[in-house]
């Protein structure tokens, strides 16, 4: 598998040379089992680690990881400070399903060998089909929830328009209200109906 991690860019010649050793670069512990282990933390998309990745300061190394060294968590929950839904969302990154998580973390358990590292070649690189994790959660997310919910489009307006601050509501009668929303008309069906 292949997972991103942002140096600092006068750290890159050793790291590619000599290797990143757990040692050195894993500076967060997650529980396996009854014990504690040091990971290095990785991305699944280049552009997930946004604070550096267009920071000049900071370079992107593409890492190789066998998916049995590696394990996969909710980052969202980490941001949350929910440590208990962390914990239940580890699973190892062989059995992974990309889009799952909304922003999931890679957590390397081994030093990782010069031979597996290379420096990420923003404009001439293997093509990445997404623009980051989040985005692809959030479409196979409402891909689902489209699929098993006859009722979803109309839904999702309703919900885009009660959360839109633009929309002015016009009018209201029966079971529809209409909308105004950039210089366009919506007709919503009122919630229950």
């Amino acid at each position: 598998m292949i997972v991103y991690y942002h140096i600092a860019s006068d750290h890159v010649k050793d790291a590619v040379a000599f290797g990143m050793k757990l040692s050195e670069y894993g500076d967060t512990s997650i529980k396996t089992g009854n014990n504690l282990k040091n990971v290095i933390v990785a991305y699944l998309c280049p552009s997930d680690d946004i604070k550096r990745y267009n920071l000049p300061r900071y370079t992107c190394l593409c890492i190789e990881i066998p998916g049995e060294r590696a394990y996969i968590i909710e980052g969202a929950y980490l941001e949350m400070g929910n440590s208990d839904a962390v914990n239940q969302s580890i699973c190892a990154a062989k059995d992974y399903n990309v889009g799952t998580y909304r922003k999931p973390l890679a957590l390397i358990t081994t030093t990782v060998f010069s031979e597996n590292i290379r420096i990420l070649d923003k404009y001439m690189d293997i093509p990445i089909l997404i623009q980051n994790s989040e985005e692809l959660y959030l479409k196979n997310a409402l891909t689902d929830m489209e699929n098993s919910d006859q009722r979803y489009y109309e839904k999702a307006l309703a919900g885009y328009i009660s959360m839109t601050s633009d929309a002015k509501k016009l009018s209201e009668k029966g079971e529809y209200t209409i909308y105004s929303l950039r210089d366009k008309k919506y007709i919503v069906k009122k919630s229950g109906n």
